[in-house]
């Protein structure tokens, strides 16, 4: 196994085991940077489609479920102004897009 692939693996491992270490605002950056990571790799031929593809779609699958955690109570929630994602209330930022909900 390569060491681009390696690092790729360990960082789907603690996102997928681990997520609850991170913010929201975290998870969703770094799932992004996972992702970027697996397309450059496969870009400059360190990757497979074989390879590339199931990576993507675990961090995907991540990016889904984050998607999912929706908020019961409309009030609870904050709208962004930039992607119309639903936020916690007491979010700064949009989990979806980062965008500032101050």
């Amino acid at each position: 196994m390569n060491e681009i692939k390696d690092k790729i693996l360990k960082a789907l491992y603690l996102l997928e085991n681990e997520k609850e270490k991170f913010s929201d605002e975290k998870f969703l950056k770094y799932c992004e940077t996972v992702k970027t990571n697996i397309i450059k790799a496969f870009k400059e031929r360190n990757l497979t489609k074989d390879e590339a593809k199931p990576l993507l779609n675990r961090v995907n699958k991540l990016l889904d479920l984050s998607e999912k955690k929706t908020i019961t109570y409309e009030e609870d929630t904050k709208i962004c102004p930039n992607c119309s994602t639903k936020n916690r209330a007491n979010a700064n930022f949009c989990r979806k897009c980062g965008h500032s909900l101050k």
